[in-house]
């Protein structure tokens, strides 16, 4: 079975039999696109919210707004219809005890939020997830079966 590594601020597309992974999520969303018919899939890895009110120097695919975008037109560009797709997202936690939590979210929740944000603009349906909590998680996303591993040391290893 292939793997491919999914590095952080990027995103990979693939078929079956191809195992996409990403490693290090703490923060960071890893978010799996997946259409069962055609057994084909994306998987990103996303450090920040939005590239609204950022310089956008140096990787655009850090965003989850340019990151999905830029995936999602690739594998259009590839012949995969975006309509039958769903997504399974992790990672979001919160890594730090900081001061003030209560007054603004954290990194991974506003990460959380921009990616159900871009889901939902698409109306791409949200069918699984494993988000929030102070720990980081590594995710194995299946393109043949559709399947999300998510493996961290706290919790152990789930399908999601």
């Amino acid at each position: 079975m292939d793997k491919v590594v999914v590095r952080i601020a990027d995103y990979r597309i693939a078929e079956a039999p191809a195992t996409l992974v990403t490693y290090g999520l703490g923060s960071c969303v890893a978010v799996a696109l997946y259409d069962s018919e055609k057994r084909i899939g994306g998987l990103c890895h996303i450090m920040l919210p939005s590239s609204y009110r950022a310089r956008v120097s140096g990787n655009p695919k850090k965003f989850a707004d340019l990151c999905l975008s830029g995936m999602l037109q690739d594998m259009e560009n590839s012949g995969y219809e975006v309509s039958g797709m769903v997504a399974k997202i992790a990672g979001g936690a919160s890594m730090f005890d900081l001061p003030n939590k209560d007054l603004m979210p954290s990194i991974g929740e506003r990460n959380r939020d921009a990616v159900l944000l871009e889901l939902a603009k698409r109306n791409i349906p949200l069918i699984a997830e494993d988000t929030g909590g102070s720990y980081g998680r590594t995710v194995e996303f299946h393109t043949g079966n559709g399947d999300m591993l998510v493996i961290s040391l706290r919790s152990g290893t789930k399908v999601i």
